[in-house]
């Protein structure tokens, strides 16, 4: 076929590539770049801006170089020439350059050089010891406290704080207590030499009046903080018995800090420190700022127990039965041994009261379960309140109406046994008994030919229930009788084995008293209890009251009840 041939855009193009690229499977090479320009920092400047210290030296142990936080850190440091402070063998070193706490880290380089790499730690070490210094201080404070609460003693108190600051606030301190009753500085304070604790007692107006130191802070109730001081204001400041012991200490420095106790003055503790001490710091006076709070605390805390135990032991002499009246017709002997437990103040208690009756006189004995503070004061009250019922001519069922009366007034888990009664002598010398118990143990009546009975008794025990109602039962004794009342403390008495003495063994012992006096019967009784105890402890209070109807002068022989008229009493219902 002839004809024009298509131009290049008919044929559609040559699309193939040039055969250079055809060659190279169209991989182009990368550009090769212009040689960079050298950098206008060098490998000094970057390590000059570091905080780490970089010195390097020489096989030889010289200083080769250095960076600028060596300079900084190590001003004697310079090139070519030697440091002993850095070792040239071990790893680690620190030490403290010109008040600055410094830490460095060795390592090996090539030839034979090393270098050391020295970090400034004394901000890191100011935390770390802050850090220390308030845990120390809270510990001491801790203990502090609970030492100071486990005494309530006033003067092992007083010695335990003066000496507990020795090792961590001052080289001496003392307490000095004023009391507005006597107008007395009292002072104890632990010697800087060592020798024991000494106390002083001055006047307190003198005190009071001083221009420094301790008179000055009870009138201010402000802290006085001395750093330097003279023998002429140590003087104003401490005892002068103590001023020759701190001069030979070179005592420089004190502090006195006011011991707030909710009195009319502070107490004030004073600290001093020696010439071979730092002086105090505003966490040290902090401190012991803290300590005199805790002081306070342990003061206050401790005349409350002094108070307390006053009030007991008077409440406790009050309840202390007194010497026996002579009674006419009859012979008395009693024996009270109170418990020393907790506040040693039971409840027992018994008395012989006066009547208005020409040849009555009236008795009681009872016991307010419980111990401590509030069953003395009841006790006591009780005792009053029966005293006074039997001066008024009540009679013994009355006496006891009263006494429960009373008791609704006051707290009502309180709860109390008691009995008592008149006794009422006869000119032939028999006598009367009139008796009412409320819950407490029968009395045990011995006859003249030494049988021993026990009488009955149904009235509940005085625990401020109204409407109840007591009863009276009457006892005629002959001449040689004896009626043996006593606490519950002496037949629930147990031994080692937890055995109790018992009612029978009460009688049998009573019986084996026949024809003793009856001061002798009251002790033998005691010492028989003793016996059985052994070696365990007495945990109640034991009272006995023997009321013994003696002979008179002209009988010859032994009466027997029955000619006398006297009706033996109802046995106990269980035989007791």
């Amino acid at each position: 076929m002839t004809g024009q041939r298509p131009s290049g855009d008919e044929r559609g193009g040559d699309t193939r590539e040039p055969a250079a690229d055809r060659r190279t499977n169209g991989f182009k090479p990368p550009r090769i770049p212009d040689e960079p320009a050298p950098p206008s920092w060098s490998l000094g400047d970057v390590l000059d801006q570091s905080d780490t210290g970089v010195v390097v030296f020489t096989p030889e142990g010289t200083v080769c170089y250095l960076n600028a936080a060596a300079g900084r850190l190590l001003p004697d440091c310079a090139v070519g020439t030697a440091l002993p402070l850095l070792p040239a063998t071990g790893t680690t070193w620190q030490g403290e350059i010109f008040d600055r706490r410094v830490r460095g880290r060795r390592a090996v380089l090539a030839d034979g050089h090393y270098a050391w790499y020295v970090l400034d730690t004394t901000a890191e070490r100011r935390r770390e010891d802050a850090l220390l210094a308030e845990r120390r201080r809270k510990v001491f404070l801790a203990e502090a406290g609970r030492m100071l609460s486990a005494t309530t003693h006033p003067r092992r108190l007083t010695d335990l704080v003066t000496t507990l600051p020795a090792r961590e606030l001052a080289d001496w301190v003392a307490l000095s207590v004023p009391s507005m009753e006597d107008g007395r500085l009292r002072t104890t304070y632990a010697p800087a030499t060592g020798s024991p604790i000494a106390r002083v007692t001055s006047g307190l107006g003198a005190a009071w009046t001083a221009p420094a130191g301790v008179g000055r802070v009870l009138r201010t109730r402000r802290q006085e903080l001395h750093p330097l001081m003279d023998r002429a204001l140590l003087a104003r400041l401490v005892p002068d018995e103590a001023v020759a012991d701190l001069v030979a200490v070179d005592a420089r420095c004190a502090l006195v800090v006011p011991v707030h106790t909710d009195d009319d003055a502070p107490s004030v503790l004073t600290f001093v420190r020696s010439a071979t001490s730092e002086p105090f710091t505003e966490e040290e006076i902090t401190l012991a700022v803290d300590y005199a709070e805790r002081v306070g605390v342990a003061l206050r805390t401790s005349r409350l127990y002094v108070e307390q135990d006053r009030r007991t032991m008077l409440l406790a002499q009050a309840l202390v039965p007194g010497p026996l009246p002579e009674v006419p017709g009859a012979r008395i002997a009693a024996r009270y041994r109170p418990v020393a437990l907790t506040d040693g103040l039971g409840g027992d208690f018994y008395a012989v009261h006066p009547t208005p009756v020409d040849g009555t006189w009236a008795f009681s004995i009872g016991d307010v379960c419980g111990r401590g503070t509030p069953v003395g004061m009841f006790s006591s009250r009780s005792l009053l309140i029966l005293r006074t019922a039997a001066s008024a001519g009540c009679a013994p069922a009355h006496r006891m109406a009263l006494l429960d009366a009373e008791l609704t007034l006051g707290d009502p888990s309180l709860v109390l046994t008691a009995i008592t009664g008149d006794c009422s002598v006869h000119p032939d010398g028999s006598a009367l008994i009139r008796l009412t118990c409320a819950g407490h143990p029968p009395p045990l009546w011995m006859d003249p030919a030494g049988r021993v009975r026990a009488m009955a008794f149904t009235d509940p025990l005085v625990a401020g229930i109204p409407g109840t109602v007591f009863g009276e039962r009457e006892l005629p004794l002959a001449p040689g009788s004896t009626l043996l009342l006593y606490s519950d403390g002496v037949t629930e008495a147990r031994d080692a084995d937890g055995e109790a003495y018992g009612v029978q063994a009460l009688r049998h012992d009573l019986a084996s008293c026949a024809g003793m006096p009856v001061d002798a019967l009251v002790e033998r009784l005691e010492q028989r209890l003793m016996v059985h105890l052994g070696d365990a402890p007495v945990v109640d209070d034991v009272v006995l009251l023997a009321v013994h109807i003696p002979y008179r002068d002209d009988d010859e022989a032994l009466p027997n009840p029955a000619e006398l008229g006297c009706p033996v009493p109802d046995e106990h219902p269980d035989g007791a």
